[in-house]
């Protein structure tokens, strides 16, 4: 009888440690980058292609993107989501400020696109806490694409 007990112990025993590793396992999938929490390529690529046609037919910003190749804009915006939020991607494009120089951004402006990409986020299904981690990477650009 002991010698069940004993393995019943040690059935148990490795019940219990497979679900802690199965939990780890499964917790480990929260530690992912910010880019794969985003949704990957397949939802960085939808919301920031929506931001930009948004953004092109926008009445307050459609000047700034007259005449641009909105898939080149697309792409490097894309490459740039991905680089910064840990996809393994390589940025391509000019600096923020080289990129905006003489565009002439008002602070207006630059919160009419950031609420643009909040509202395609949205529409994308990415999630608050993921949304708000990218606009926070994203911030600091403010003073390299604003003007005046």
């Amino acid at each position: 009888m002991s010698q069940v007990n004993g393995a019943l112990k040690w059935m148990w025993l490795a019940i219990c440690c497979g679900s802690i590793a199965a939990f780890s396992v499964h917790a480990a999938g929260r530690d992912d980058s910010l880019y794969d929490r985003l949704g990957g390529t397949t939802t960085v690529t939808a919301f920031v292609s929506d931001t930009i046609d948004h953004a092109a037919s926008d009445p307050h910003l459609k000047a700034t993107f007259e005449g641009v190749n909105l898939g080149r804009v697309k792409r490097h915006f894309v490459e740039m989501v991905c680089e910064l939020t840990g996809g393994g991607c390589k940025y391509s494009g000019d600096t923020m400020h080289d990129a905006h120089a003489g565009l002439g951004a008002t602070e207006s402006q630059f919160y009419i696109l950031v609420q643009l990409l909040r509202d395609s986020m949205r529409r994308n299904g990415v999630h608050l806490r993921e949304r708000n981690e990218l606009l926070q990477i994203l911030a600091p650009m403010k003073r390299d694409i604003v003007e005046r």
